[in-house]
């Protein structure tokens, strides 16, 4: 989303002028009727209890892809079991450092192996289980896959998860009300990740951008140990526990990005499971993004080379570069994404900026929002762009200026998710 990090003024004062309705929490069916419009709609006022839909189980796939091998200790008693079986394997008062590793029938941890392929270590406290420098709350689960590697989990209750998301997502300095707004969107993303059963069996989502950030309780960044969540940010998820954005009557996948450089892009555009909620919508409040507005250059060299490489992997001949034109779309305007005309002086292919930017770079091209020059014979091209990231839904830094502005987290979840509603589940 990737990929998208409290102080004083509660949602509870809009509870006085909006109806307050507490609707059960399904994850398999859609909202009831009663929940698409007028009363429905609700802000919640500050609860000191997490709803239940703030219980529900998430699993959180804290190796983005299957490892080697991983590093793991736990700083106190602990389980083993089989997942989805009561079986205690084995016991312990702690766990020093070791290394996890596949092995032809289940895994090592440290030098005794396991003859299972799907473990889950039950901690007896939490949070006390760290993998690769991060400690999280609740449980792990570890699965061999083919070819070797290992596949870390973690397990644990939406609303610390979502405390973490926030920290991780959204400093301090944004905000309270844009860290609400921040809340009640990871609330509902992952939600509706959960709801819709896709992707891998073994996971809901990835604990990086590709879904939200997550950074656990706390990590090691070197000597240094560095807090995952905070106080304030279990403030803000209590603040708004069980509150989720719907579309007719919907959860609904509620993208977002770190700043769309002055306008938000159509959803449809970017996403094919993006609903009409993402519309495109003016936004002058992420000004002070230090990624408002960039520059970049790459060399004329190594963008023929991707670019040959990508036209083979189509299909498509391709030798070498003469121009690069754009061809459709406005980059300093949101709806659409820009497409540009890549010629070899023979043919002319047509590329989306949205993937010329993954076939390049897409730590130096922030986001798919460019134009590219070329300065005569330079053996380079330039790009300028705005913003960082897709610029789908809420803007982050958008969000920020808008709570400067006095905003509440309600006004400005409403501005980035045009005819959303927010509902509190219970």
């Amino acid at each position: 989303m990737k990929h998208a990090r409290f102080a004083a003024l509660s949602l509870s004062l809009l509870a006085i002028v909006a109806a307050l309705v507490v609707v059960p929490w399904s994850l398999r069916h859609p909202l009831r009727d009663s929940v698409t419009g007028g009363p429905a709609e609700s802000q919640a006022a500050t609860s000191k209890t997490l709803s239940r839909a703030d219980q529900t189980t998430v699993r959180v796939a804290v190796t983005s892809t299957p490892q080697k091998q991983i590093e793991l200790s736990i700083d106190g008693p602990y389980q083993l079991r089989p997942v989805g079986s009561d079986k205690v394997l084995s016991r312990g008062q702690s766990l020093g450092p070791s290394t996890v590793t596949a092995t032809s029938s289940g895994f090592k941890i440290g030098k005794i192996e396991h003859a299972v392929t799907r473990l889950e270590i039950v901690a007896t406290q939490s949070p006390s289980i760290w993998v690769n420098g991060h400690e999280y709350r609740g449980n792990l689960r570890l699965f061999r896959r083919s070819g070797g590697g290992v596949l870390a989990v973690n397990v644990l209750p939406l609303g610390e998860y979502l405390a973490s998301v926030v920290d991780s997502e959204m400093p301090t300095s944004f905000g309270a009300e844009a860290r609400k707004a921040q809340a009640i969107v990871a609330r509902t993303y992952a939600l509706d990740v959960v709801r819709s059963d896709e992707g891998d069996s073994e996971f809901d989502l990835f604990a990086s951008t590709s879904s939200q950030k997550y950074l656990g309780f706390q990590y090691r960044d070197g000597s240094r140990r560095l807090a995952g969540e905070s106080e304030a940010s279990r403030q803000v998820v209590r603040d708004t526990t069980g509150m989720v954005c719907t579309f007719q009557g919907r959860l609904f996948r509620t993208y977002y990005s770190a700043a769309c450089g002055g306008h938000t892009t159509q959803g449809s555009a970017v996403f094919t499971d993006a609903v009409a909620a993402l519309k495109s919508v003016p936004c002058e409040f992420c000004r002070e993004a230090k990624l408002y507005r960039w520059q970049a250059d790459l060399p004329k060299s190594d963008v023929e080379t991707k670019l040959k490489a990508y036209f083979r992997s189509e299909g498509k001949t391709f030798d070498k570069l003469q121009s690069i034109k754009l061809a459709s779309g406005d980059a300093d305007r949101g709806t659409d994404v820009p497409e540009f005309a890549v010629s070899d002086g023979k043919r002319t292919h047509r590329i989306s900026a949205a993937t010329l930017r993954r076939q390049l770079s897409v730590s130096t091209l922030y986001s798919p929002f460019f134009s590219i020059s070329e300065n005569g014979k330079s053996s380079t091209l330039h790009f300028k762009g705005r913003g960082h990231g897709h610029a789908v839904g809420l803007c982050q830094w958008g969000a920020r200026g808008q709570s400067l502005l006095g905003k509440t987290g309600y006004e400005i979840v409403r501005y980035y998710y045009s005819g959303a509603k927010i509902v509190q589940l219970q």
